[in-house]
């Protein structure tokens, strides 16, 4: 287990990739992909309250536009009141740029994994408690300079993997934990794509010039690729 990392740590503007999610009753987690979490803002009641100094407001400014870190948020739907903390986060970070959809021929639904768009949230309600709030959409995010720097999910597939594991359901709802077992494997191949887009573009890590070691050493590549191999050249 590795320490948590901070907005105002050195090591914040060395990660790739932040997973940042609203929780409804404690606290919003800052989750580095690799380095672990941290508390980002809290939460009071329903409202959430956020607790950003000019500081922290600046370097996560600095780590979108300048650094060209990516940010992955999802959302529990595309209701307004289900999107309202991210699109707070957003008007008080980048007030200048807008949330809009990210087209279904994107470099992001191709970077490792050839797939045809967003995962579908597979469970939408258990009983009368709805756990994913709107219609099925298009994923949203914000560009900067033409190149995607965070992803709002909408349909939250990294929720599907959590549940595969968790297995939350039980009852007469039970089975819902074998609709999210099927869906998993699709969940993950979408957050891998994410991964990969992140790292292969900005400023932070990039491993566009990527070669495999066993490549090198067979000789089979003479120049570096420009992305990972897709699912089918790999079989």
């Amino acid at each position: 287990m590795v320490d948590a990392v901070q907005i105002t740590d050195a090591a914040f503007f060395e990660s790739p990739i932040i997973f940042m999610e609203p929780v409804p009753k404690s606290s919003v987690q800052l989750h580095n992909g690799l380095l672990g979490g941290g508390n980002l803002w809290n939460v009071k009641g329903d409202r959430p309250s956020f607790g950003y100094t000019d500081r922290e407001a600046q370097r996560l400014r600095e780590y979108v536009i300048n650094r060209g870190g990516f940010i992955y948020m999802p959302t529990h739907g595309n209701t307004e009141a289900a999107m309202q903390p991210a699109l707070r986060v957003l008007r008080q970070i980048l007030p200048e740029y807008h949330l809009t959809t990210i087209p279904q021929d994107h470099e992001i639904y191709n970077s490792f994994y050839e797939l045809s768009g967003p995962l579908r949230f597979p469970v939408r309600k258990i009983g009368s408690t709805i756990l994913h709030h709107g219609p099925y959409r298009q994923l949203q995010g914000v560009f900067v300079d033409d190149r995607l720097a965070i992803l709002v999910d909408t349909e939250a597939m990294m929720h599907v993997m959590d549940g595969a594991v968790q297995k939350p359901f039980f009852g007469h709802y039970q089975d819902r934990n074998r609709i999210l077992d099927e869906f998993a494997p699709a969940a993950a191949r979408q957050l891998i794509n994410v991964i990969v887009y992140a790292v292969t573009h900005g400023n932070i890590s990039d491993y566009s010039n990527y070669i495999p070691a066993s490549a090198l050493a067979d000789g089979e590549i003479e120049s570096a690729p420009k992305k990972a191999p897709n699912a089918a050249s790999r079989l």
